[in-house]
């Protein structure tokens, strides 16, 4: 990620190319990209009005193409902002629109020296069997939004706090990460939250964090499946109750149950297996903390113990969606199986 900013940075105090592509799942670095680009058109004095958004949703790229083409009307250069940019990954979107690809590769090929466009994909991957992609990576200035790792996103709080005025104890900062899952977007958007209510203060406070962070679905999963795994049947039914009344899906918190085993009982195999944490990281392609996470925790229970709760939950998975039993109930009747086993 820090690469990433530095490599956007260094491309906005330069001359703006004809074509950029911004493409990965971290929320953060496409609006700040947007605000950069923004900042760039004014630093230039261009006109507010020549610079455009489009959505790939809901607009052909013919029309795309046609604005990128067309002569401004105020000022020497154009910004033209394509968001949803689909087209260059695998990704399926419903849409009743039909682009011209061929238009977009011919436009490629000889872009106008009067605009810039930045397409957006904010996907996690890249089709780069598509010819269309094949030609943006080649022509345009690419720039991964991929998600930060956990020392880039310390120092990024880091940073953030102590511009404000602010300073984090370790053990406050490993709160903060832990509640907002490594998430750098969520992790700044709760630091905004957190510096709002300890104006006139100095430090973050632990007690702040816990009050004002609220934990993800994920979070909450991952306290669920321990209650479970500790055969705790009181917490984990109020648990499961508590997320039910928040209204979360009862199938996506048994899918969220199922991975969370899942990433448990492979990195147990191949730990015993030798492997260290960042290999499994690569090998799992799952975000490093969460593997530290399941190391922590796979060590406390046999792989047996392990099996069989993923088991369970698969059945109980696949006796939902052929439609034998209601969804809400299937899981506190996983948890009352499991736990009194």
């Amino acid at each position: 990620m820090k690469t990433a900013f530095t490599q956007l940075n260094a491309t906005l105090t330069k001359q703006l190319k004809n074509c950029y592509l911004i493409w990965g799942t971290e929320e953060l670095l496409f609006d700040n990209a947007i605000k950069a680009f923004n900042k760039h058109m004014e630093t230039g004095k261009e006109d507010p009005m020549n610079t455009y958004h489009f959505n790939l949703k809901d607009t052909p790229i013919e029309d795309v193409i046609h604005e990128a083409e067309s002569l401004p009307f105020f000022g020497d250069q154009k910004l033209i902002i394509v968001h949803d940019s689909f087209i260059f990954s695998g990704k399926k979107v419903s849409s009743s629109i039909t682009h011209n690809i061929d238009l977009l590769e011919r436009y490629l090929n000889d872009p106008s020296d009067f605009s810039t466009l930045v397409f957006l994909a904010p996907y996690d991957k890249l089709d780069k069997r598509k010819k269309i992609t094949k030609s943006i990576l080649k022509k345009a200035e690419v720039i991964e939004a991929n998600p930060a790792k956990e020392s880039e996103i310390r120092n990024y709080l880091q940073s953030y706090f102590s511009e404000k005025g602010f300073s984090i104890a370790p053990e406050a900062m490993n709160l903060l990460l832990q509640l907002t899952d490594h998430n750098l977007t969520r992790s700044i958007k709760e630091a905004e939250k957190l510096a709002i209510y300890h104006n006139g203060q100095q430090a973050i406070t632990i007690d702040a964090i816990s009050k004002l962070v609220s934990k993800s679905l994920e979070q909450n999963i991952f306290d669920l499946n321990e209650r479970v795994l500790n055969k705790n049947v009181k917490e984990s039914i109020e648990l499961y109750q508590d997320l039910i009344t928040q209204k979360e899906d009862p199938i996506k918190i048994l899918a969220l149950m199922i991975s969370q085993f899942r990433l448990l009982l492979q990195v147990k195999i191949l730990k015993k297996k030798g492997y260290q944490q960042s290999d499994i990281a690569a090998i799992l392609k799952v975000h490093p903390f969460r593997v530290k996470l399941a190391v922590q925790k796979e060590q406390k229970f046999p792989q047996e113990i392990l099996s069989k709760a993923h088991h369970l939950l698969i059945t109980a998975d696949h006796d939902i969606k052929t439609g034998k039993v209601d969804p809400e109930l299937q899981i506190e009747l996983f948890i009352w199986q499991f736990c009194t086993l």
